[in-house]
């Protein structure tokens, strides 16, 4: 649609801008609340920056293992140079690789500083599907994430997509996710304080994405998918975001050992 957009004479990636902005909104959220619950704002830009970038090496760690052909099949040529290879692994991210990656992030945030990082963790839970909204609207724009051929109302037409075909009209699944993900964050924020248990609201949003997600993918229509029957995602959604999501939620905290392993080290 728009893959670029040009500021003072300069091209940048509209998928970038979209995620960066996606960034600083979200943390600007997470940091409003940590002042209003009376936590830590230091303590929540240590755990940030152990999120961000175990979330950034997850999203991209899972994007190249659905891709291992592509990767072998032109790896003269990515490899050629240090700009062919920047420019191949500076693109492409898979968002339940990223989730994974962060929550990996915050393990290592509690282990390497030896605290309770269930409190900064459950006010940081609340913006994910804030941020994801902002990258499904960059995918628009770059015309990647695309959906299945669709002729009906909304349809849209690429003209310009960098990861999808143009001139085919196309259902919008991108915008629909982000509406989604946006309705998730406004339901996790009225939610804010009636969760009973620690990192209930985790639990929640894993079933209200895992679900979402997992009928969203029969809307998909880009060529890397999984296998047999269900995309990667699906199965990544049936086999374990939905059933850690149950175990969230309805897991009392004394046998929550998720919770008491891996987030409670003081």
């Amino acid at each position: 649609m728009y893959p670029y957009v040009n500021i003072a004479g300069h091209e940048f990636s509209s998928y970038s801008l979209m995620a960066i902005l996606g960034m600083l909104v979200s943390f600007f959220v997470v940091l409003v609340r940590a002042h209003r619950k009376k936590l830590g704002v230091e303590d929540h830009l240590y755990f940030i920056a152990f999120v961000l970038i175990f979330t950034v090496l997850g999203a991209k760690a899972l994007y190249q293992i659905q891709h291992l052909s592509e990767l072998w099949t032109y790896r003269e040529d990515i490899f050629a140079n240090l700009q062919s290879i920047l420019n191949y692994f500076g693109g492409g991210f898979v968002f339940y690789g990223g989730l994974i990656g962060g929550c990996l992030g915050a393990v290592f945030y509690a282990r390497y500083f030896h605290t309770d990082a269930v409190a900064i963790a459950q006010n940081f839970i609340a913006v994910i599907p804030l941020f994801h909204c902002f990258g499904r609207i960059g995918c628009f724009l770059a015309g990647c994430c695309y959906g299945i051929p669709y002729q009906g109302p909304l349809s849209v037409t690429f003209t310009q997509a960098l990861g999808g075909p143009n001139g085919v009209g196309l259902f919008p699944v991108q915008l629909l996710e982000a509406a989604l993900n946006l309705v998730i964050f406004i339901f996790l924020l009225r939610m804010d304080g009636k969760f009973q248990k620690p990192l209930q609201n985790f639990g929640v949003y894993l079933l209200c994405y895992g679900a979402a997600r997992f009928f969203l993918e029969f809307l998909r229509g880009d060529t890397v998918r999984g296998v047999w029957i269900f995309s990667t995602s699906q199965w990544i959604s049936l086999l374990a975001i939905l059933p850690l999501g149950i175990y969230m939620t309805v897991c009392s905290p004394r046998k929550n050992l998720i919770l008491k392993s891996l987030l409670y080290q003081a």
